[in-house]
């Protein structure tokens, strides 16, 4: 058996099981004075080892520098612990009914340190709620492959679902941003995601590049390199390398949506890094609007309504051959 993968743990600090995606979300809502490294344990309660979280207290920088936050186990699980359980359900041989193309996925996404089956875009629940809740107490499960994903009509609960889907766009950016930066290409392009109340598509095509259009046809994630034009207060104006239709594209947030939500601290954290490149922002399904400038000239407008909509990472300026060349010309081309 591979190492113990552990997608959600016990945060003493907290008092409740999270992900090590809110784990960040949460250590950076905290004054900078005020924060130190959190304390995990095992989310079995019969198992309770001790859990170690890997850079969810550093900021998410972008490309090669990535460096995906993750759970780690540095001492053995108990016997029955769930997450044994978890790794031997993913471990496990071709099973008489799994395609080729099911198991090549299965064994691609094992490299993960994150699973991500099923994504649920919805942004309607409340912002300061946590936002994958799990309880402590460990349900019992009838035993199902963890690749199982949700059956449409039925109320059958796959038994991993409650760890393995997420309405977190960053945990979902993150799961892209370490595939594309590790998997092979083939491996990459097979990864399939399940849209909560919709069909199953691939992840790449969930996630594309503005080049490609301000408009995902999944109304899924669009994402480009920016930089910072501005900050109004806490609130901020990104313009966009690429245009649109010989457009700028600029994304504005306010200051009140800013102070909505744990999220916002992180993302100040972000934008206040000193000497970036650029940014690299995440959006999912914003509004597009279009409005003349000062000057007469069309500007497209990026819209969102919850900071959940947005996820953003950062690349330095370095003494690298390569600083002077312009982001927009290291994105993949579109397909």
């Amino acid at each position: 058996m591979s190492k113990t993968k552990v997608l959600f743990a016990y945060c003493h600090e907290l008092g409740r099981c999270l992900s090590i995606d809110e784990a960040r979300t949460e250590f950076f809502s905290r004054k900078p004075e005020e924060r130190k490294r959190f304390t995990f344990s095992c989310s079995d309660r019969n198992c309770d080892v001790t859990i170690s979280g890997v850079n969810y207290h550093v900021k998410a920088e972008d490309g090669e520098k990535f460096k995906a936050a993750h759970f780690r186990s540095p001492h053995p699980h108990k016997f029955g612990c769930e997450w044994l359980e978890f790794t031997e359900d993913a471990d496990q041989d071709r099973r008489p009914d799994e395609s080729e193309a099911d198991f090549t996925e299965r064994k691609a996404k094992q490299k993960l340190t994150d699973y991500i089956n099923c994504f649920d875009p919805s942004i309607d629940d409340p912002d300061g709620e946590p936002s994958d809740p799990v309880k402590l107490v460990t349900p019992v499960h009838t035993r199902k492959t963890v690749w199982d994903d949700d059956k449409t009509g039925t109320n059958e609960e796959p038994r991993w679902s409650r760890y393995t889907r997420t309405n977190q766009l960053q945990r979902l950016i993150d799961t892209w941003q370490e595939a594309k930066e590790t998997l092979p290409q083939d491996e990459f392009r097979a990864l399939r995601l399940r849209i909560m109340h919709h069909d199953q598509v691939y992840l790449h095509e969930y996630i594309t590049h503005i080049q490609r259009g301000l408009a995902n046809p999944y109304s899924g994630v669009i994402y480009g390199g920016g930089t910072l034009m501005h900050r109004y207060g806490r609130g901020f104006l990104i313009n966009f390398f690429d245009k649109h239709e010989g457009k700028p594209v600029r994304l504005y947030v306010s200051k009140d949506l800013m102070a909505k939500g744990r999220f916002g601290h992180y993302i100040d954290e972000i934008l206040d890094t000193k000497n970036v490149r650029y940014f690299r922002i995440f959006l999912l399904n914003p509004v597009v609007s279009e409005r003349e400038n000062s000057t007469g000239k069309s500007v497209i407008n990026l819209e969102i309504s919850k900071l959940r909509q947005l996820a953003i990472y950062y690349e330095l300026n370095s003494s690298r051959e390569d600083e002077s060349s312009s982001p927009e010309t290291e994105e993949e081309s579109p397909a």
